[in-house]
């Protein structure tokens, strides 16, 4: 295992009537908790049997941190199930080092400094190749 993060990773994968309000119920959230807890983002999905995943991160000996996020999502808009799928590795580590990819269209529409040009993105500053 390599998680020595003291935090607590983990996937909410979602079953709510309405995924797109459900996401928009989450979404003023992800700039709160702190250093407590971080919503990352909320994901209309299709294939499965979920329709919303919800990426989460909490400082691992916060408890009350943690039913918080799970209340949150749990109380948006059509939420009818939640499952917890808790990250016990990942890779690459440490997870700055992940990858995205940014296209033109995405960089036109919203202005974000770091993802100035389009492509595969490394979180990791020091792995990017234009500084």
């Amino acid at each position: 295992m390599n998680m020595q993060s003291g935090r607590i990773r983990a996937w909410l994968r979602v079953m709510a009537a309405n995924p797109d309000a459900a996401a928009v119920a989450i979404s003023p959230y992800f700039n709160q908790g702190g250093d407590a807890w971080v919503i990352v983002r909320a994901d209309v999905v299709k294939g499965g049997r979920h329709n919303l995943v919800v990426p989460i991160d909490v400082a691992e000996e916060d408890s009350v941190a943690w039913k918080e996020v799970l209340k949150i999502v749990r109380e948006a808009a059509g939420v009818q199930e939640v499952d917890v799928e808790q990250v016990v590795s990942h890779y690459p580590t440490p997870t700055h080092k992940a990858h995205s990819f940014v296209t033109q269209n995405e960089v036109e529409a919203w202005r974000v400094p770091e993802f100035e040009k389009p492509g595969r993105h490394p979180q990791s500053p020091g792995a990017n190749p234009w500084g």
